[in-house]
């Protein structure tokens, strides 16, 4: 029993392993000097502080669709994206505990989850976008200084939490050798994958597998979008200079990701396919703060319009028979871009303390939620426990565990090694 919860994770579908990010998103997007990003998030921001006189990527210097439009220029929170993040980090945890929902949810909630692994294409989305906007100015042109400072600043904000979870899930071998007559692990815990963790690169198409704290592998190519993202800069400088243009580069990214897309779905091959899939939807990021720059000022009703649009690619894909990665991450696209739009109906709605609350800290949720199911399912999924005792404990445990996580880890531990960078 204990080396099936707690070693081969036996319960999961094979190539749809989860997500996450919650992104890194704690402060998802903050000052350009501070670290925010995708799946360690926070409040996302429209425009950095004392911003260049031109932010956007490609425009002339002062141009009239920057997204800052001179030196100085406010902070103009999106809460509604900080809320959507929180709603899609617990759509992944919804989806890693869907087989012991099967007896105690409805239908409807049991087929909603069991999507859940699609969250993580709309954390890399929103991870492109805010990165993005906060970073993209310092690299018009690529210097050295800027971008060992940006790496430092994005390390600061994902490797404490990453850090402290992983060495938590060393706790689970040795349960294992402890309490299991066979003391078998299922290659789960694997020495070599747990150096790979450490240093961010378990997800580089360097193993065939996923193991120890699995949603970590979005992290792990968040990193690797990291290190690309002032050469995805330099591409959408250079071909997305219009609009037209820029809407074209985003249907070669999309139709790049449906074509390439193993054939199970987006789910699948996360060890193979999963760096890829982060690199595009980052890119898509990249691209949508361009469209946002492009459309600053825009009316309102073109954003509403592409939040019923993207309404209507989740209703299609929910009734008809298409691939998730036809039409899933154009739906994201039109949400985030719509409610990238404060003046938005569904940007307003979105704003709720409640839900931004649970944006702030769903990078810690993502990130323990899977620790969280491994002991619950140990200790409590059993014959003679009701089947509902252990979904409780799982929702409520995970939602205990990320604030106290946030609040002793993540923000200290971001601040810790800011002093470095």
């Amino acid at each position: 029993m204990v080396e099936q919860v707690l070693g081969n994770a036996r319960n999961l579908r094979p190539g749809q392993h989860g997500v996450a990010s919650p992104w890194s998103l704690g402060r998802l997007a903050q000052r350009p000097e501070a670290p925010g990003a995708p799946h360690a998030g926070g409040v996302i921001h429209s425009s950095p502080v004392s911003a260049p006189a031109s932010l956007s990527l490609g425009l002339p210097e002062g141009g009239a669709t920057s997204l800052a439009a001179a030196a100085g220029a406010a902070v103009q929170p999106i809460p509604a994206l900080t809320s959507v993040r929180g709603l899609a980090a617990w759509w992944v945890v919804l989806f890693h505990f869907v087989p012991d929902l099967l007896a105690v949810a409805p239908p409807a909630l049991i087929r909603f989850a069991n999507q859940g692994y699609l969250a993580v294409d709309l954390f890399f989305q929103l991870s492109g976008l805010v990165i993005a906007l906060n970073y993209a100015p310092q690299f018009r042109r690529f210097e050295w200084n800027r971008f060992r400072r940006f790496l430092a600043l994005r390390l600061a904000r994902i490797y404490p939490l990453h850090l402290v979870a992983l060495c938590l899930f060393l706790i689970n071998p040795i349960a294992i050798d402890l309490f299991s007559a066979q003391g078998e692990t299922g290659g789960r815990y694997d020495p070599a994958y747990f150096l790979l963790s450490l240093l961010l690169v378990q997800n580089w198409g360097l193993t065939s597998v996923l193991a120890w704290n699995v949603p970590a592998w979005s992290i792990s190519t968040e990193w690797f979008a990291y290190l690309a993202f002032p050469f995805l800069v330099l591409l959408a400088n250079r071909g997305a200079r219009g609009l037209f243009s820029t809407l074209a580069c985003l249907a070669v990214l999309l139709g790049a990701l449906a074509a390439l897309a193993p054939p199970i779905g987006l789910g699948g091959d996360i060890p193979g396919f999963g760096l890829l899939r982060c690199v595009l939807g980052f890119g898509i990021g990249v691209l949508i703060c361009r469209l946002h720059a492009l459309r600053q000022g825009r009316a309102r009703a073109e954003s509403d319009l592409c939040v019923l649009l993207a309404l209507g690619c989740f209703g299609a894909y929910a009734v008809l028979p298409l691939p998730d990665s036809l039409i899933m991450p154009l739906g994201f696209l039109l949400l985030i871009f719509g409610l990238a739009d404060n003046a938005a109906l569904a940007s307003r709605l979105l704003r709720w303390p409640v839900l931004e609350s649970i944006g702030l800290v769903s990078y810690s949720t993502y990130l323990i939620h899977y620790f969280v199911k491994d002991w619950v399912k140990f200790l409590l999924v059993r014959p003679e426990v009701p089947e509902a005792v252990p979904v409780l404990a799982y929702l409520l445990v995970t939602a205990l565990a990320s604030v106290l996580l946030y609040r002793l880890v993540e923000v200290p531990g971001r601040r810790a090694l800011r002093r470095f960078a």
